[in-house]
């Protein structure tokens, strides 16, 4: 039972929250009594880990008085408000950012989710405890977490090279992150990773490996816009020449959602081939699930209180016969701005036919999602086929 002065302190906690939530930001707790309040998190089976800097965490009153750095949480989406209201039972001055797999609800950074939802859900299950304290991620994600951090979060502002001479400078950092990771990588046994490290050569061993950012989430990304377009740039190279070639491809992914049962199903294919033409229809094995749901942003496959894995189960690559092209002073094109063929909007009515014909009871299914534009669709192909990919494209071609 809280007392007065602690319902004061939760009612402060949430209007902070409800203002972080509409004005896009990360939510911020300031705790006191961090042993305590890690103590209770453990207590109460709460999922989460500090995701770096775990020897400077606070854990006495003496450490707290001298701690200016912020505490980076990443937490499970559905017991953000136990959280909440536990921070408000620990008042002080220890600033924790808050993170969440989903990005929702102010955990993300500016709306977006700080890493994959797959990805950081992934996380959160491949945790350990730090000291007996408070939990971590596993030495091996540890590494794989943080390189992201570095290579997308930070860019050139990470201090370590960018191993292009497009960025010739990058901007000193407060830490020796480079010396930091090659020594992790070292522990965990990278090896495919030649010394020095630097943001391209991560780049391109996070793609490898099934941790880069997803390129449909790299072009939206807020932060180091100038860095993250070379990036996306070293994606479109590899896109361009087949989507050159195949300017009216979309590809649709359905959701598990959208493929509940045969006439879901059915139903949702029916609407698709109403309007494109389907040239292939894929069912997806594990390593297809595995792969789109970690390169595809694809809205979210986390849903359900951001606590349910709703899977991409298949694929139907589609050609457009008569495109509608998308007019610049289109009032939707402030939500998708990245969108080349207006029909690509259909799939909102799709949603919605689906969510009427077939209600469930619950939370509206999400269905499907649909690529943007030629590049996204390449980018979604290859995200289907995986090596195959190259092979898929000229089938295409002789079939059209």
């Amino acid at each position: 039972m809280l007392n007065l002065l602690q319902k004061l302190r939760l009612i402060r906690a949430q209007l902070l929250w409800r203002k972080a939530r509409k004005r896009g930001r990360t939510l911020r707790l300031r705790i006191g009594n961090v042993a305590e309040f890690l103590e209770q998190l453990n207590a109460m089976g709460i999922r989460y880990v500090v995701l770096r800097w775990f020897e400077e965490v606070p854990l006495d009153q003496e450490s707290e008085a001298v701690f200016a750095q912020d505490i980076d949480f990443l937490m499970e989406h559905s017991r953000l408000d136990e959280v909440v209201r536990l921070a408000s039972e620990h008042p002080g001055g220890i600033k924790c950012d808050i993170y969440s797999p989903t990005g929702k609800r102010a955990t993300g950074y500016k709306k977006m989710p700080y890493y994959p939802p797959v990805l950081g859900d992934e996380v959160l299950e491949h945790r350990e405890l730090y000291q007996d304290t408070f939990y971590v991620p596993k030495p091996d994600y540890f590494f794989k977490s943080l390189a992201y951090h570095l290579t997308y979060h930070k860019g050139t502002t990470s201090g370590i090279p960018s191993g292009t001479t497009a960025f010739p400078y990058c901007s000193p950092a407060k830490r020796l992150y480079g010396a930091l990771l090659e020594a992790l990588g070292d522990a965990v046994g990278v090896s495919a990773l030649q010394k020095p490290y630097t943001l391209l050569s991560l780049h391109q061993y996070l793609r490898s490996v099934g941790w880069s950012m997803p390129y449909d989430l790299m072009v939206r990304w807020p932060k180091e816009k100038e860095w993250m377009a070379f990036l996306a740039q070293q994606e479109i190279a590899n896109y361009q020449s087949h989507a050159d070639q195949l300017p009216n491809l979309i590809v649709f992914l359905l959701r598990e959602d959208g493929t509940a049962s045969d006439d879901v199903k059915d139903a949702t294919v029916q609407l698709i081939s109403d309007h494109f033409k389907i040239l292939r229809s894929v069912e997806f094995d594990e390593g297809m699930i595995r792969r789109v749901s970690r390169s595809v942003r694809g809205g979210n496959w986390m849903e359900h209180g951001g606590n349910e894995f709703i899977p991409p189960t298949l694929a139907l690559i589609c050609n457009d016969e008569s495109p509608i092209p998308f007019s610049e002073d289109d009032p939707r094109r402030r939500k998708y701005p990245l969108i080349s063929n207006a029909k690509v909007l259909y799939k909102n009515s799709f949603r919605k036919e689906i969510n009427k014909r077939f209600p469930s009871g619950g939370s509206k299914r999400i269905v499907l999602h649909a690529s943007d534009n030629s590049i996204e669709a390449q980018h979604h192909l290859e995200a289907v086929y995986g090596d195959a990919y190259p092979e898929i494209c000229d089938a295409l071609l002789s079939e059209l």
